[in-house]
């Protein structure tokens, strides 16, 4: 049985926001790191009197459990009392330590399934759920059965959507669009399935690493939210309102203390754009859990006299002081507890049965109030308390520092290529979407559907990218500090889901050009089908005669965009637009590293010689050059462009008077353009001349990088006082997170 028990809690603790997949604590983690999800314990604090279960047990015990064992969890806010809100809620990863589907199925569905078990036999008892990505996988999968009761749970108001996205999303990498359209592609799911009532009212963006003024007015307030919480603090913001009073307050001196407050993202917008938000309290230093944890460990309520483990006395005390030590540092009587954290609830009942003895123990002490609520509850209750003038702050929160030495910035550039990838496919979802409402191209035209296509919202065929675009702006996706299977598993759905969508745009064009969609070609894709970040195209490659380029232009202002395309023809090559005007074009040099890239993608794994050749004549890059075009384009509209290659040079060439590279006698290189002369001594530059005005100048530039920390000590100079300095060590190592 001991070995049993072993194994299922090693089970619980896979690949959740402190454990690799293989159940090890993140040896990288920083101590702050760890604290944001860290819980407290039985025996944190020494009692406050003498325990009856410590103790000889002479007389009856001070908290006999019910008759019937049937406790009661129903209540809500009392007047003149500290009221604790018990918010159960699960913290769910859509990738990190492995992919978003290897966790719905190794742990997210029993989340979803077990809290649905576990709220039906109560209706007192409430839940919060976030990622919709993971929902929805849940809601393909159940059966009628569990999706009815599901439903009346939710218009029960016993399960609440708060966020409501496909997950829940960095602030800092993403464009605002991008978190615009996962957030909405979460509320057209709640939408669609549980109607208006599942509108979610606040926000709950827990885990990120800091947060934007666009989340308070744009995704908060603007979007119908009335509340935003998350769990990470600056250290030196989270100590100065941790030591601040909170019993003064008034309109010309709101207070300062506590970590909530009212958020104005927007200048322009002002008060109108207002939300209630604040860092979670955790157990006093910030962070998305609380004072206990039941989640399969060794903390349990006994409530059974007869037991030597009897301990519901030493609960009661440790509540009513954590309940008492939070009062001190929040304002109004009303505080929220975080019950839950990293992809916890896998077996609700830990949880449930033993909020439910908590409840109905302290609420017979009667020191504190507690009673199961959600942040939305919460924030009504701090609303209506007209007495407390909170502060309003307009800054951003980034970015946030855990001491003098480790600030949280350096995700804002952690794999770049997976955040260019997500930006490029959040515009190509852009335009197509332009695109398909222009036309109104249906799926069924397109009839290209993704294969491994994200849980359907819509019947689009943008859906599936929208889905796989909005798992990759979570907070450890996009940007970049997950792993690097990870990162390949979310760069993987992205193309797979951008081919329908290509089909899509072709089938638009189509419509709009009067032509037969199969004439329609990518330079986004390479024959291979793996959308590479390569300079291939087989279209313009192959067609040595010439062709036409359709360019669309999404964006409300006209702009001129320089496109460039490989082709198989060397020398000059001419463009005119549809009313036969030129359009300015150059030919480009196509490096030999450029061209071999491909070829890296040849798996020679028990291939013979031939069949390695054949692979890599399959895969090479047949193109000679580079086309660069400047193309003007309307305004959300359309430009094509005929190009051809022609023995004489363009009429209209991008570099007029061209480029000229001439090597000196003293050994010296000069690039010169007509307009400006560089000068190369060592294959370094040394001079810049102004050929207008006959004036040189001396011009060097030089390289360098920043040698980021493995950690270490900062040595102050002698003159600054001693009692001012920060500690000069700190042992976190420059990563994904943080950079130093």
């Amino acid at each position: 049985m001991r070995t049993l028990i072993a194994l299922a809690l090693l089970g619980g603790a896979q690949a959740n926001g402190r454990h690799d997949a293989n159940g090890d604590v993140i040896a990288s983690l920083a101590p702050e790191e760890l604290a944001v999800s860290a819980s407290g314990h039985l025996g944190d604090r020494p009692p406050s009197y003498d325990m009856w279960s410590t103790g000889d047990r002479s007389g009856p015990p001070p908290y006999p459990y019910p008759a019937d064992r049937t406790y009661n969890t129903k209540g809500g806010p009392k007047e003149g009392m500290i009221n604790v809100h018990l918010v159960p809620h699960t913290h769910d990863d859509t990738g990190w330590q492995v992919t978003v589907d290897q966790y719905f199925e190794r742990e997210v569905y029993f989340i979803v399934d077990t809290i649905a078990q576990q709220l039906a036999e109560d209706p007192n008892r409430k839940f919060i759920y976030v990622e919709t990505a993971f929902f929805a996988r849940w809601w393909e999968q159940a059966s009628d059965a569990k999706r009815d009761r599901m439903k009346k749970l939710v218009a029960g108001k016993q399960l609440e959507f708060i966020n409501g996205g496909w997950c829940m999303h960095d602030e800092a990498s993403p464009l605002w669009t991008a978190m615009v359209d996962q957030t909405t592609r979460g509320h057209q799911f709640l939408l669609k399935h549980f109607g208006p009532e599942a509108n979610p009212r606040g926000t709950w963006q827990i885990d990120p690493f800091g947060h934007s003024n666009t989340e308070a007015w744009l995704l908060g307030a603007e979007a119908g939210m009335e509340s935003l919480f998350w769990g990470r603090m600056d250290y030196e913001d989270r100590d100065m309102r941790f030591g601040l009073n909170q019993t003064s307050s008034t309109p010309e001196k709101p207070t300062t203390g506590g970590f909530e407050w009212i958020w104005e993202g927007s200048k322009s917008l002002g008060a109108s754009a207002q939300v209630f938000a604040g860092n979670l309290y955790g157990t006093g230093q910030g962070g998305y859990s609380t004072w206990m944890n039941f989640d399969g460990s060794d903390d349990q309520i006994n409530d059974d006299p007869r037991r030597h483990d009897y301990n519901v006395d030493q609960w009661v005390d440790k509540f009513v002081q954590d309940a008492r030590a939070q009062a001190a540092h929040t304002l109004t009587d009303h505080q929220l507890w975080a019950c839950g954290t990293d992809f916890q609830y896998q077996n609700a009942d830990h949880w449930f049965r033993n909020l439910d003895k908590l409840m109905h123990y302290v609420n017979l002490n009667g020191s504190v109030n507690a009673f199961y609520s959600t942040p939305t509850i919460y924030t009504d209750w701090k609303h209506r308390n007209k007495s407390v003038v909170y502060e309003v702050r307009t800054d951003d929160i980034f970015p946030l520092a855990d001491n003098a030495h480790d600030y949280w910035s350096g995700y804002f550039t952690s794999r770049p290529a997976l955040k260019r990838q997500v930006r490029f496919a959040t515009n190509l979802l852009s335009a197509a979407r332009l695109l398909e409402v222009a036309t109104n191209t249906t799926a069924a035209e397109v009839g290209r559907p993704t294969a491994k296509a994200s849980p359907v919202v819509g019947d689009s065929w943008t859906d599936s990218l929208e889905g796989t675009v909005g798992v990759a702006t979570h907070h450890d996706g996009m940007s970049g500090t997950e792993r690097q299977d990870v990162t390949d598993d979310y760069e993987q759905r992205i193309s797979e889901s951008s081919f329908e969508v290509e089909a899509g745009v072709a089938a638009s064009l189509a419509k709009l050009l009067k032509v037969d969609k199969a004439a329609i070609a990518h330079c986004n894709c390479n024959a291979a089908g793996d959308c590479l970040n390569m300079t291939v195209c087989a279209a313009t490659t192959d067609a040595k005669s010439g062709f036409t380029i359709a360019a669309f232009n999404p964006l409300g202002q006209a702009q001129d965009a320089m496109l460039r395309v490989p082709v198989g023809v060397a020398g000059h090559w001419t463009c005119d637009d549809a009313s036969g005007a030129p359009a300015p074009t150059q030919a480009l040099p196509l490096d030999d590293r450029t061209k071999s890239l491909p070829l890296l993608y040849v798996n020679a794994f028990n291939m013979t010689l031939a069949e390695v050749a054949e692979e890599k004549a399959k895969l090479a890059n047949k193109a000679v050059q580079v086309l660069a075009i400047r193309a003007s384009l309307p305004a959300v509209g359309l430009t094509t462009l005929s190009c051809a290659p022609t023995p004489a040079a363009p009429r209209y060439a991008l570099s007029d008077p061209p480029v000229t590279v001439a090597d000196n006698a003293d050994g010296t290189t000069t690039v010169a353009n007509g307009f400006l002369e560089l000068t190369f001594a060592d294959k370094a530059l040394v001079s810049l001349k102004n050929l207008d005005a006959g004036i040189s100048t001396k011009l060097t530039a030089t390289w360098g990088w920043y040698n980021s920390s493995v950690g270490g000590c900062t040595e102050y100079p002698d003159y600054l006082p001693k009692d001012v300095l920060e500690p000069p060590c700190s042992d976190q190592a420059s990563g994904a997170y943080m950079f130093r």
